[in-house]
């Protein structure tokens, strides 16, 4: 097939009749009844139409992957519907923005919600039912392309991130030379790195983002805090540092002996800047969970929990501190099936995890399986898998305190749970 890429839009969505929000749609007529009319209808800046193409319908002599990727690279537009959150979709588009610094678009159905990692991009809504919807569709997807083409604006948050730290230029070798010393172990020096980056480039909130993580893992809350501030300050939007700079809020109001029951809570008005950012955000529901359950209002907690698991699909940490908090409120754990089933699919997760080497999320992935072993009735794995967490080389003392307390949330429900009390009598003395 002869193709003119410069004339090409190609189009990013799944293929047939696939399950979206509760219903099943024909994506095959979407392409021809929607999409394919609204494309052909764009003018180039230069004079001539816009082409759509999509890999099922054209008629390839060689590998149609090759072509895809041909597609993918050399497209003068790409269009992408991530409704139904295909993982092909998200594929073709992750490289899509990798190829290209201009020129994608991504548009989802109306009731659908983008996935959580890609939320902070712009994805234009539409409808396709009834007739006089799917007009609108079209006169909308039109317009975006005719709009984009002519302002040609950077639109990949890929290459917009990495052109922002080329242009920084002098950082670049930094962080290659803070990340070796990670993976040495030597964290004193790694800081010190990170220092210079920040001083190098101080209107890059990266370093100062690496640098306050860092801190955090080897308890400098101070100095976190500071970190996490100032990449608020040039990076006002920047969701993770508001998170961030919660958290360490939160932990320095405790170090210096302020209350954490106030409302707002030490922190709470940062993470919750942070979710208004980015309301996918599964770190920062959890993050303004864990401040509310020191601030002692289980009930809110409990919710901001309940809702990182509904936007992260029942990821293990808000599954398990909304397992805890249930005990503190209802006084009881009183486990469903559906409970059982989601614990032995984050108990995989982190073993597989604990198994790596080294370790991925230590000490958290050791924590979490020694909780959900714990919930699950097996009170010897739990002591076993609990210490393993609290004896690796780079746990810190916040952690071991953090997953004491997270089991003092638990005792309103010791009957359900064998090994509750012998655990804590080995674990708490090892806080000192």
């Amino acid at each position: 097939m002869d193709i003119d890429y410069s004339k090409t839009c190609f189009v990013i969505m799944p293929f047939g009749s696939k399950p979206v929000g509760g219903k099943t749609v024909d994506f095959d007529a979407l392409y021809s009844d929607i999409f394919m009319p609204a494309i052909s209808s764009v003018d180039l800046p230069e004079g001539g139409k816009l082409n759509p193409h999509r890999t099922d319908q054209d008629f390839f002599t060689g590998d149609i992957k090759f072509e895809m990727f041909q597609y993918l690279e050399y497209s003068r537009f790409a269009l992408a519907d991530v409704s139904g959150l295909n993982f092909n979709v998200a594929y073709e588009l992750g490289v899509r923005h990798c190829a290209r610094e201009a020129g994608t678009a991504i548009f989802r159905q109306e009731k659908t919600a983008p996935p959580f990692d890609i939320s902070s991009i712009k994805a234009f809504p539409y409808e396709y039912e009834p007739a006089g919807e799917a007009e609108k569709a079209r006169a909308l997807i039109a317009r975006v392309l005719t709009e984009s083409l002519v302002r040609n604006r950077p639109d990949s948050p890929v290459r917009l991130a990495l052109n922002a730290q080329r242009e920084s230029g002098q950082i670049d070798d930094l962080l290659a030379q803070a990340e070796n010393a990670i993976r040495n172990l030597d964290f004193p020096g790694a800081m010190d790195i990170y220092r210079q980056a920040v001083a190098a480039d101080p209107g890059n909130p990266l370093p100062k983002m690496k640098l306050g993580l860092l801190c955090k893992k080897n308890d400098i809350w101070d100095e976190a805090l500071q970190q996490f501030t100032d990449a608020t300050a040039v990076t006002p939007r920047y969701s993770e540092a508001w998170r961030e700079r919660g958290i360490a809020e939160n932990e320095v109001a405790e170090q210096s002996g302020k209350q954490l029951d106030t409302r707002p809570a030490p922190g709470e008005l940062s993470v919750r800047k942070a979710i208004e950012l980015n309301q996918k955000g599964f770190d920062a529901w959890g993050a303004l969970g864990g401040i509310l359950k020191r601030a002692k209002r289980f009930t809110e907690a409990l919710a901001a929990y309940e809702q990182s698991m509904k936007v992260s699909g029942s990821h293990p940490y808000p599954l398990l501190n909304a397992l805890g908090l249930r005990a503190q409120v209802a006084g009881k754990l009183a486990l469903t099936p559906a409970d059982k089933l989601a614990l032995g699919r984050a108990l995989a997760v982190r073993e597989g995890q604990a198994k790596q080497d080294p370790p991925f999320d230590r000490p958290w992935c050791f924590f979490d399986a020694a909780l959900i072993k714990l919930f699950l009735g097996d009170g010897a794995a739990f002591r076993t898998t609990a210490l393993a967490g609290f004896s690796y080389p780079d746990t810190v003392g916040w952690q071991r305190k953090t997953f004491v307390d997270s089991l003092h949330l638990l005792l309103p429900a010791t009957e359900e749970l064998p090994g509750l009390q012998d655990g804590l009598a080995v674990l708490e003395p090892m806080l000192s």
